[in-house]
């Protein structure tokens, strides 16, 4: 009694280890899809709480001129210039995180963001001279 076995009863297992690993990887990637999806309407349900408790008046606003409100008032130049200093600032905090990591950890940190090369920072609304950075008067002074 031979206990080897054929070549096409060893087909018949490798396919159905390929299969077997083909829907583990389509668990794996809807696993990954409704995490990133979590996050993100985490994101956006948290900003737009934060819209609301700074500016209350906007609640009983239609979509429509919600939307016309805050294209004249944020989506303008000084809007795109005060986002684009808040974006470099970021991405210096995020240089000085990894570095920091680096020199406690030794190496290079791990990044927790699908790897786009940035590590993630919780961001922070005071900055080190305790402005707001958040209050829209502030905004101007750190944009400059």
């Amino acid at each position: 009694m031979s206990t080897r076995k054929t070549t096409a009863e060893r087909i018949v297992e490798q396919k159905a280890k390929m299969e077997q690993y083909s829907n583990e990887m389509k668990r794996l990637v809807n696993l990954q899809k409704a995490e990133e999806r979590k996050k993100r309407n985490h994101r956006i349900c948290t900003r737009g709480a934060h819209m609301e408790s700074l500016l209350p008046d906007t609640i009983g606003l239609s979509d429509a001129r919600f939307f016309a409100f805050l294209e004249k008032t944020v989506a303008n130049d000084f809007g795109r210039r005060s986002l684009a200093a808040f974006v470099a600032e970021q991405k210096k905090e995020d240089a000085a995180d990894t570095t920091n990591e680096a020199a406690v950890y030794g190496g290079t940190p791990k990044l927790n963001n699908g790897g786009n090369g940035v590590p993630k920072s919780a961001p922070t609304a005071v900055s080190p001279s305790g402005v707001d950075k958040r209050r829209p008067e502030n905004i101007a002074k750190s944009a400059s």
